[in-house]
């Protein structure tokens, strides 16, 4: 039919699309079979466009698109040169195509990492319907033309919801009713249960509709097709076959050439993690038993330094010794045995300081300080010592205590025994004294 870049011989044509043709040829220089795509572009300005673009495309290499091997021009003709490959455009045999529901779902989750690709290299949206697949004898999904913009609905998400009605439909003609969408998907769909079929569905007429994002399409489908365990399963099965040979040999492999990106960015994480809870772990520890040393010193600081009971309100009770042997504490009460007369009382004894005297010797104090034996004695209003003579004039043991009190200092200001009651002898009688304010 001709040669083309003074190389390539056409052969014969495969199939006509509206924005060129696709045909079988040779390569005169390497004696091998090539694919070639040719199209005219009458503009100058589009000619240099489509070329650029075209040259653009032949610097990726992916699985999921047929690989370009040259580009050029030509008197005017725009040519590409691919590599051959088994099969025929994916629109010539949906007829005859056995798909199943699942499968179906797989080949469109391929060609969507394919999308992602074109994306990642900045490249046009390209067609991705039955018109623009070539599938191989294999049965291998590959996009034919990745230079060439796509029409709306043909391209994206859209697009791809398109291909997947195509393969459940056996039909190239798009439908513009989602109710038919959706009865052909049903239809096809019957491997799956009744809940997949109906989330397929769901996710299928989103994309359909334009609804739906790339990603949000490709995370819905991994859910679906189950590949979000299966990853996950081969990545536990290389990391466990990598240590088991590791082990074996006793050699180090390079990361780089024997383990993938993903279980390599995994590893990574997975250390990163484990050395960051190892430091928060030993953060916490010295925390706690700093704060659990700080707490008790605290405690053995507060204990040491915490008054008496007693010495709260500014009191101190003082125990005054009884006559003879007898001792009175303010925590004890002890009552000596009554005499037959007030003759037979034993000496009494004031203050320790002081020098026993009888009590019926004892010495009046300009007449203030005389007591009755058996009665008790109004202190109120007299002094510490006075009180202390009276309270042993009356055949009464005492006890004193001294209280912050607005009557002037060393005067008694409360007694706990009512004046002018009878009592034993030896009873104890208790009396607070003022320390002033």
């Amino acid at each position: 039919m001709g040669i083309i870049g003074n190389r390539y011989t056409l052969n014969q044509p495969i199939k006509r699309m509206a924005n060129g043709l696709w045909l079988r040829g040779m390569d005169l220089t390497f004696k091998r079979d090539v694919l070639l795509y040719t199209c005219q572009e009458i503009d100058e300005s589009a000619h240099k466009e489509t070329l650029r673009w075209m040259r653009k495309a032949s610097q990726m290499s992916d699985e999921h698109f047929m690989h370009i091997l040259d580009a050029g021009s030509e008197d005017g003709t725009l040519f590409v040169i691919l590599q051959a490959l088994t099969g025929s455009p994916l629109s010539d045999r949906l007829s005859d195509l056995e798909i199943t529901g699942h499968k179906a779902l797989t080949y469109v989750y391929e060609l969507a990492k394919g999308i992602r690709e074109t994306r990642l290299n900045r490249l046009l949206e390209c067609t991705v319907d039955a018109e623009n697949i070539w599938i191989e004898d294999n049965g291998r999904l590959r996009i034919m033309n990745y230079w060439t913009e796509g029409k709306n609905g043909r391209r994206g998400v859209p697009g791809l919801a398109l291909l997947l009605y195509q393969l459940c439909a056996k039909t190239d003609i798009p439908t513009s009713s989602i109710s038919a969408y959706s009865f052909d998907l049903n239809r096809s769909f019957a491997d799956f249960s009744d809940v997949t079929r109906e989330r397929a569905i769901d996710l299928a007429c989103k994309a359909y509709e334009g609804t739906c994002t790339l990603a949000d399409f490709q995370q819905e489908l991994e859910v679906l097709l189950g590949i979000n365990g299966e990853r996950k399963t081969k990545l536990l099965t290389s990391v466990l076959l990598a240590n088991d040979m590791k082990s074996s040999s006793g050699q180090k492999w390079k990361s780089a050439v024997n383990e993938p990106r993903e279980l390599q960015a995994t590893n990574r994480k997975m250390v990163q993690l484990s050395k960051l809870f190892r430091e928060s772990f030993q953060l916490r520890k010295w925390r706690l038993l700093s704060t659990a040393v700080f707490g008790v010193l605290v405690l053995l600081l507060w204990l040491s330094l915490r008054p008496h009971p007693d010495l709260v309100n500014g009191t101190k009770p003082q125990t005054i010794p009884t006559p003879a042997s007898t001792e009175v504490s303010i925590n004890r009460n002890e009552t000596s045995k009554p005499t037959a007369s007030a003759s037979e009382i034993p000496a009494q004894t004031g203050a320790p300081t002081r020098t026993p005297i009888d009590a019926d010797d004892q010495p009046a104090v300009d007449g203030e300080v005389q007591a009755k034996v058996g009665v008790v004695p109004d202190l109120v209003t007299h002094t510490r010592e006075d009180a202390e003579k009276m309270a042993i004039a009356s055949g009464l043991r005492y006890q004193f205590i001294l209280e912050s009190n607005v009557a002037v200092k060393g005067v008694v200001f409360k007694q706990d025994l009512t004046p002018g009651t009878a009592v034993k002898n030896g009873d104890r009688i208790k009396f607070w004294v003022s320390k002033g304010i």
